[in-house]
């Protein structure tokens, strides 16, 4: 109850913590400290671009202010004024296509007049009819700007913030009603154990009181005992005094007896209490304790019942809620001002139908209101903007048809009456039919096909079409717009395309379509629905150069040439005839040739780097069912002790296991071990002392005839030998699995069928493990197949925001070294050097963002160049030794350009299991894509088509990352002291010089990234980093050869600098850290629109002003993850509860991670709401169709309309808070100076430490 109360009051205080708290901006950091702020306000180049900068690539993030709450009345007062605006150019369209008419008929007039006009009036008027035109077109594109504007989305995302206000304003009084009657109930069952307590405590009172009781009554039978003594001495002494038969005589001895009596019965009372009191001072002590126990517990159920009224007390006041009275009940002033505005300007644009001629727009009129109508349906058929789904559509059909509206009104009309699965059969029957038709007929028809073309090409294009057809009152499921879009985006690129093998395979792409939706059973072979998964996935030619072939070439790569040079690399240089041929010498010498992320000392640190984080591996896997098995067969071994004549094998096994044990005590890992000689010595020196002990301990339990032992008889040592196995093993290189087996099969062989063990080792060894084992044993790759036994336990145990990242390459560079050029001084020399250099990688990477899981392998290329000065200043304090100082500073830039292709299967709740297997399945398939047999039809042509044919739900794309690093340096460096040792021969020396020092260092790096193709893409992802570190570093540099520097000879103008070849070992530390990061990243699921927005910071304390600040909405993002209850209803009260328990855990987590971790980043997520997707879809449609026709301009507005929604505050919602550590290996091997001649192995590692709402 108490652990209860002080959570309820953590839950309190943090609600009243967020009733006081300041509101804070979605775009900027909500907590930055003093020292920060001041620093980053001198030196602006410390901080990140703002986010709103990021969200809209900077085009107006400069002018735009933040989005402020609106009441409802200002709301709808700028309503009314959009709406008198419209109104405006409504008239002002009206009276210049009035006057067009006018001016038309006027020339009409003049031309048909008989005799005919001057020609002069008739130049007169056809002037006038081009002015009046262009009046007319000017109005209506002005008309048309400004319904396509999102100053009505804007007001609208303003209403939705006040509706959220509202939801906010009602979670708050729930929540804070529940905490009120939870302290309430809560102090009731205080009181109830307050008054239990009292109870308990009158209870040992009255026990202390009865012991003390007691106590008192032996005390007086004490006195009444030492009375009686005392006066039957008396009596005596009278009654010898007294002659006997008198009667004074008789009186004294009845006294006499009286008293006897009396003492009797005193010193019997006396008895019994002191045996009911043996223990009289051991209850009254622990009476004591308990009484100060029990007035201690009623303490603290006064304080926690104080604590509990105190935050009582400090809870506001319960607002009541009132229900508006039947009849009352109003939609808000600015929901009734959106609707009508809506409404207006819909009704404005299909009264104008824009993109056709302004007086030929009546004859499709009709068409379009039945459209608008349907948009307009509860609920619509679409979530895109009604406005959007007009323009596209009248656009798109005025580029068909040429500008008529009356084509465009029969494409609209013969839509209406067919469903649009007709469509696909009517074009397949149009491409194969040699039959005449009609000209009108065919011309209807193909225009339709062409809309439906067009359509497809544009985002949410399928819902557009769902609309026009004969359901469109109804939207589009997902298992019909799918094989739609490909079957149309098929076509039209088969329409296109010369080559016609690649028309064949879109042919069955097509027909996979088709047969999707007409929803028959016709089976197809397995390259058939690959070739349907290209298409949905954006790839519409498979012919080499394309996208498709580039990927394809690149996974074989990943999965043929990567693996032969990892294998090449480990082969000795007489190799087998099977073995692979290593590279010419010139491209090994060359490092950034011949690269390989599966290296082998890649593989061994992506194996610590995992498992330092918590991450499965195989090494980590084998490890665990070693030591299980080891202690298997240590149960085997304790059950045969007793086994007669197998002591000596049986004390070989347990020397075994010691040996191995022993070794993992160490830190080895027994899965990498293979046997060797020396495992063979220490195993015959454990048998040794293990047998000796056996003997000494024979010879003590037996003693001779004369009950003597002979432990102190000197024994002459018996030369033990390790039984053949044993000795067989010890040089059989064998893995410890392996070895660990062959004991296993050797004690079935030679124990009692009762001791032997009671698993077989079939029963434990597995394809997977056994796979694993072989690995681990050669410790690098032996073929392709080993590439999905690397990966398979990081897939399967991955979790959110996991990511495991190996890249493998080399560094070419040239540079000047770092030298003291200047003339000799014994005390001050400036430093200079500057280098450029190029870095290539080969990387893979698995990866589980938010999106979704995903697998990368690519190539990274990095162009280099840094420029190093400074000073130095020291001088000799001895023969041979001296002190130097040197202060330098360092500039680098660096271009990073990566390509790579991704593999990627979206995250559904609750289904994290199914996308770990699919993403195994697809790795599988990359893999053994030449081995794999298809379910059905011709085998695979490559790594590509097996991914698409075996895991529909995959998506493949290009990812391109360009990213951009500064960095600015500082450093502090003490040569002390420089030794030299000469050789006594020559002026050359050896030089030992350590050199502590302390850096700081700032980098900024920008990041973009897009991917092409991908049913599932990230396009136009932005990111800012701002990070700087303060730390220190310890170097020891050696130069085996050095000339010491020589002054100037006499008559000469100079000396000569001291040279030297120096080698260096240093180790560095980072003491300080700070990181701040804003990013975007757009995405599309199909062709609807998403983003994440976040920001990254390197303390917990910016996330905790987060949580506080808006606490409602991080509650109300975990309600949404919860299960609901019997009725559907997740926001509950047992909900609210369960989400303020989660969200308090977080807190305590984050809190600890910030004094324990120094290197986490702390994540705030937050993601596009649904209503501003379809938004910018809408804008996203307006765009394409505007791009298609080659008017930029209106292109570039729609574009600044998405930048307008992404710059709205109510676009965004909290999803997640997510606390991320990471790790990182890199090494570098070869020469830099002079020339830069480096290999390179970099592990990455990251990790989730902590998320909200929890997973």
């Amino acid at each position: 109850m108490l652990k209860e109360a002080h959570e309820l009051q953590r839950m309190v205080d943090s609600a009243l913590t967020h009733l006081k708290a300041a509101p804070t901006s979605l775009w900027e950091r909500p907590a930055p400290s003093t020292v920060r702020g001041i620093t980053t306000k001198v030196f602006p180049w410390l901080k990140p671009a703002p986010l709103r900068e990021v969200a809209s690539n900077g085009s107006n993030a400069k002018t735009k202010a933040d989005n402020s709450q609106q009441s409802p009345e200002t709301i709808a007062a700028a309503v009314k004024e959009l709406s008198t605006r419209l109104d405006h150019q409504s008239k002002v369209l009206a009276t210049a296509t009035l006057a067009l008419v006018a001016a038309r008929e006027h020339l009409e007039s003049l031309e048909q007049a008989t005799p005919p006009t001057s020609t002069e009036r008739l130049d007169h008027a056809r002037a006038r009819v081009q002015q009046a035109d262009s009046t007319t077109r000017l109005a209506s594109q002005q008309l048309r700007e400004l319904i396509q504007v999102t100053e009505v989305l804007q007001l609208g995302a303003l209403s939705e913030g006040q509706d959220q206000v509202k939801q906010k304003a009602e979670f708050s009084q729930q929540w804070l009603g529940e905490l009120r009657t939870r302290m309430q109930a809560l102090d009731v069952r205080f009181a109830d154990r307050h008054a239990a307590i009292e109870i308990e405590l009158q209870i040992k009172v009255a026990e202390t009181r009865e012991l003390i009781s007691l106590d008192h009554d032996m005390t007086a039978a004490e006195h009444t005992a030492a009375h009686a003594n005392m006066q039957l001495s008396a009596l005596r002494a009278q009654r010898q005094e007294t002659p006997e038969g008198s009667d004074e005589a008789d009186r004294l001895d009845t006294a006499i007896g009286q008293t006897l009596a009396t003492r009797s019965q005193a010193m019997q009372t006396h008895q019994q209490l002191a045996k009911r009191l043996v223990r009289v001072d051991a209850d009254v002590a622990r009476l004591n304790d308990e009484l100060g126990e029990i007035h201690q517990r009623i303490a603290i159920v006064n304080d926690e019942r104080f604590a509990l009224k105190t935050l009582d007390q400090k809870l506001p006041a319960s607002d009541q809620v009132t229900t508006p009275a039947e009849g009352e009940a109003q939609e808000r002033i600015d929901k009734t001002a959106l609707k009508n505005v809506r409404e207006q300007y819909l009704a404005s644009q299909i009264s104008q139908a824009h993109a056709f001629a302004a007086t030929g727009a009546d004859e499709i009129q009709a068409a379009l209101q039945r459209i608008g109508d349907r948009l307009q349906g509860t609920p619509p058929p679409t979530s895109l903007p009604a406005f959007a789904v007009i323009e596209v559509i009248t656009s798109a059909l005025a580029d068909v048809t040429g500008n008529d509206a009356t084509r465009a009104n029969r494409v609209l009309d013969v839509l209406s009456q067919h469903p649009l699965e007709h469509w696909p059969r009517v074009a397949e029957e149009m491409s194969k039919s040699v039959r005449t038709r009609s000209a009108t007929n065919n011309s209807i028809q193909q225009d339709t096909l062409n809309l439906c073309r067009k359509l497809a090409t544009v985002p949410r294009g399928m819902e557009m079409l769902q609309v026009l057809s004969s359901d469109g009152t109804a939207p589009i499921v997902a298992e019909r717009a799918k094989p739609l879009r490909v079957f149309w985006n098929a076509d039209e690129a088969q329409q296109k395309e010369p080559d016609g093998k690649v028309k064949a395979w879109l042919q069955t792409a097509k027909q996979v379509a088709r047969s999707k939706l007409d929803g028959d059973e016709k089976s197809f072979d397995d390259v058939d629905h690959a070739a349907f998964n290209a298409v949905r996935n954006g790839y519409f030619s498979n012919a080499p150069g394309t996208p498709y072939a580039q990927h394809d070439q690149r996974l074989k790569k990943a999965t043929m040439e990567w693996v032969m040079r990892a294998v090449a690399a480990n082969t000795p240089e007489q190799a087998t005839a099977t073995a692979p041929a290593k590279s010419s010498l010139p491209r090994r010498l060359v490092p950034t040739l011949n690269k390989t992320p599966f290296a082998k000392s890649t593989l061994d640190r992506a194996y610590s780097v995992g498992e330092s984080m918590g991450l499965q591996s195989p090494r980590k896997q084998v490890d665990q069912v070693i030591s299980a098995r080891i202690s298997m067969l240590e149960e085997t071994l304790k059950n045969a002790k007793g086994a007669p004549g197998l002591q000596l094998e049986i004390s070989a096994a347990h020397a075994m296991l010691d040996h191995l044990k022993s070794l993992e005590k160490k830190g080895t890992h027994l899965s990498q071990v293979t046997l060797k000689n020396r495992d063979g010595k220490s195993m015959q020196s454990l048998l040794k002392a293990r047998v000796q002990q056996q003997r000494l301990s024979q010879i003590w339990d037996k003693p001779d005839a004369n009950g003597k032992r002979a432990v102190n008889v000197l024994h002459k040592a018996q030369h033990i030998e390790l039984p053949p196995l044993y000795s067989e093993l010890a040089n059989s290189k064998l893995s410890v699995y392996e070895a660990i087996n062959r004991v296993d099969e050797h004690l079935r062989e030679i124990l009692p069928p009762a001791l032997q063990p009671a698993q077989s080792v079939e029963e434990v060894l597995d394809q997977d493990l056994n796979a694993a084992i072989k690995l681990l044993k050669t410790r690098h790759l032996s073929e392709k197949s080993d590439i999905v036994t690397f990966f398979k336990p990081f897939i399967l145990e991955s979790r959110l925001r996991h990511r495991l990242r190996l890249g493998g390459g080399g560094t070419l560079g040239v540079g000047l070294p770092s030298l003291p050029y200047s003339l000799i001084s014994p005390i001050v020399s400036p430093i200079f050097s500057a280098e450029k250099s190029r870095s290539d990688e080969a990387f893979a990477q698995v990866f589980m963002p938010i999106l979704g899981m995903e697998m990368s392998f690519g190539k990274a290329r990095t162009e280099a160049a840094d420029v190093t000065i400074g000073v130095a200043a020291g001088s000799a304090v001895a023969e041979g030794v001296g002190i130097q100082a040197a202060l330098t500073g360092r500039f680098t830039a660096q271009e990073t350009q990566t390509s790579s292709t991704l593999m990627r299967f979206f995250r559904t709740r609750h289904k994290d299991d199914e996308m770990r297997g699919n993403m195994l399945t697809a790795l599988d398939s990359m893999v053994r894509w030449d081995i794999i047999d298809p379910q059905k039809g011709q085998r695979y042509a490559g790594p590509l088509e097996a991914i698409l044919a075996r895991n529909p739900e995959v998506s493949v794309s290009q990812i391109d990352v360009t990213s951009s690093t500064r960095n600015v340096a500082a450093r502090m460096a003490l040569r002390v002291p420089a030794v030299r040792f000469k050789d006594g021969a020559s002026d050359a020396s050896q030089t030992l010089t350590p050199e502590p020092s302390v850096y700081v260092e700032a980098d900024r790096i920008k990041e973009t990234r897009t991917e092409t193709g991908g049913f599932i893409s990230v396009v136009g992802a932005e990111g800012d980093t701002a990070q700087q570190r303060a730390g220190v570093t310890a170097n020891l540099n050696f130069a085996p050869i050095a000339s010491s520097a020589t002054s100037a000879k006499k008559g000469a103008n100079h000396g000569v600098q001291g040279q030297g070849l120096g080698l260096q070992l240093g180790v560095s530390r980072d003491l300080a850290w700070a990181l701040e990061k804003n990013e975007i990243s757009p995405f599309l699921i199909g062709d609807k629109q998403d983003a994440d927005l976040d920001r990254h910071y390197s303390t917990p304390r910016d996330m905790q002003a987060e949580i506080t600040a808006n606490r409602d909405l991080w509650l109300m993002r975990c309600i949404e993850t919860l299960e609901p209850d019997e009725k559907g209803n997740k926001n509950t009260p047992d909900n609210r509860l369960r989400a303020a328990i989660h969200l308090d855990a977080f807190e305590a987590t984050i809190k600890r991670l910030g004094k324990d971790s120094k290197y986490c980043q702390y994540n705030v997520n937050y993601s596009m709401k649904g209503r501003a997707g379809a938004e910018i879809d809408g804008y996203r449609g307006i765009q394409a169709v505007a791009l298609q026709r080659g008017d930029v301009q209106a292109a570039e507005k729609a574009q600044q309309a998405i930048d307008d929604i992404l710059l709205t505050k109510e676009t965004w919602r909290p999803l997640v808070l997510i606390v991320r550590e990471r790790a990182r290996d890199s090494t570098v091997v070869g020469w830099r100076n002079l020339l830069r001649w480096q290999k390179l192995s970099n592990i990455d590692g990251q990790r989730t430490a902590a998320q909200f709402p929890p997973p």
